[in-house]
């Protein structure tokens, strides 16, 4: 009796399980997606998809679980989501965004340039695809493709922040310091708290040995909600300028713990413990 009672219960718990329609599965996928819980998120998708295999809505279904996926790190498994989600998708502009931006989480660069490139294509004022494949053509030390889109940007909108302060980078990568500082002081002008800005022309004075303006940019860069490592290894580097060492090895430990690359850190390191 006690056995026959067990699968009774077993069962009824299957068949409510089954019961539940494509509808409150995809609305439970939500829900959890809502908590943060991207793994039962994953799991209630699924189960809709299984539910109904031909819905013409599973197109987005699949995107949906590819973003769970990528914000659980399984960049595989999204891949393949956001793969059938845009075969399946008749007008996949969003989905090509999103699977570019995972291409380049994955350092899949030429793959991401392919998207940004297929997106510009059908849309030749795409902001948001012109600015990563221009960042793509600047990995690639392609300046000049770099800056004919970054100035497609700036004919489309000729204010934009995003636009301006890719042209500012390029003359810092070309070691225009007194140009890049005269391009962010211009850029601060119109938005005073932007953290960003006040980091990058904090490297500009630096590099031209003004080293008190330096630090005042990167306290206002702190002040604006800045904290990575570069902050504090510009900030350190500028305290050995100051022979405050001790100082300096504070920053250079602190940008190591924040995951600054060794190879830079540890030579900065040395410097600073030498006497």
């Amino acid at each position: 009796m006690k056995k026959l009672i067990l699968i009774l219960i077993l069962l009824a718990g299957t068949l409510a399980a089954t019961a539940q329609t494509y509808e409150e599965m995809v609305s439970k996928a939500m829900d959890f997606a809502e908590q943060n819980d991207y793994v039962g998120a994953e799991l209630a998708m699924k189960a809709a998809l299984r539910a109904e295999p031909a819905n013409p809505g599973n197109s987005l279904l699949l995107f949906n679980l590819g973003t769970f996926q990528r914000n659980q790190g399984k960049l595989e498994e999204a891949l393949i989501s956001y793969n059938a989600a845009i075969a399946k998708f008749p007008n996949p502009s969003m989905l090509l965004h999103s699977r570019a931006a995972l291409y380049c989480e994955m350092n899949q660069w030429d793959n991401a340039f392919i998207d940004y490139s297929s997106l510009i294509a059908s849309d030749p004022k795409d902001m948001e695809a012109l600015y990563r494949r221009g960042l793509i053509f600047l990995m690639k030390d392609d300046i000049i493709s770099a800056e004919n889109d970054f100035g497609k940007m700036l004919e489309i909108d000729a204010e934009n922040l995003q636009g301006k302060m890719a042209m500012a980078m390029i003359l810092k990568g070309q070691e225009k310091w007194e140009e890049a500082e005269v391009a962010y002081t211009y850029l601060l002008s119109n938005n005073k708290a932007n953290a960003d800005l006040y980091l990058n022309r904090a490297e500009c004075y630096f590099q031209q040995k003004k080293l008190g303006r330096a630090l005042v940019d990167i306290e206002s860069a702190s002040k604006y909600g800045y904290n990575g490592a570069p902050l504090y290894l510009l900030r350190g580097q500028i305290r050995l300028e100051q022979f405050d060492k001790p100082s300096a090895r504070e920053d250079f430990l602190k940008a190591k713990e924040m995951g600054a690359s060794p190879e830079i850190v540890d030579p900065l390191l040395k410097l600073a413990a030498k006497k």
